[in-house]
């Protein structure tokens, strides 16, 4: 069987997708978690010792994101031109005219 290894930023967003899984899973209490998805709370805590990592692998390779619920994530394209907007309105700031006499 061949194996594929993962590149370098593929492998950096898998340990940062892992990070976050066991921060989430500490926060929210493994018994909590396996009391809502219906196995047995050792089930969870073996999950810790290779499934998480292994899935998250999964979703970096798949080219997905894993991000907190309360985060917004927008596309590339979007954000650039968001950039783009921000830098013309930066530009033309600097070129008003200071105050008038009579303001």
């Amino acid at each position: 069987m061949a194996t594929t290894q993962l590149s370098p930023e593929q492998d950096a967003r898998a340990r940062e997708f892992e990070s976050l899984i066991l921060s989430q899973l500490l926060s929210v209490g493994q018994k909590h978690v396996a009391d809502a998805i219906a196995v047995s709370e050792s089930t969870v805590s073996r999950w810790k010792e290779g499934e998480i990592e292994r899935w998250s692998k999964v979703i970096s390779l798949l080219g997905l994101q894993l991000v907190p619920q309360h985060a917004v994530v927008v596309s590339a394209d979007y954000l650039r031109s968001l950039e783009t907007l921000a830098e013309l309105g930066l530009k033309a700031e600097k070129k008003r005219p200071g105050p008038l006499g009579w303001d």
